[in-house]
């Protein structure tokens, strides 16, 4: 049985109110991710697998802004320049 199919069976085992619930929190998490009536298919949007949210950041220049081949989190401190900063001691 397909998660879909659980999900149906479930929710019709439901009475009226609760499913109302389930709805409600269905439609959430849908706003919640940015996605707007877009069918999920195989656990990627059709649009591309990248929500409404991540395309805006992409075209917007904030997603993908360096390039790398190193972890920056463990070595960011050599490649970000502090000589501007206010109070650096030599």
């Amino acid at each position: 049985m397909t998660t879909p199919n659980k999900i149906e069976s479930e929710i019709a085992a439901l009475p009226p109110h609760l499913q109302a619930e389930v709805l409600d929190f269905v439609q959430f998490v849908k706003q919640r991710h940015g996605i707007s009536n877009i069918a999920i298919a195989d656990g990627n949007l059709q649009s591309g697998g990248d929500s409404p949210f991540f395309q805006a950041l992409s075209a917007a220049g904030v997603v993908g802004c360096i390039e790398t081949n190193e972890q920056l989190s463990t070595s960011y401190k050599r490649h970000i320049d502090f000589s501007a900063k206010i109070g650096v001691q030599a």
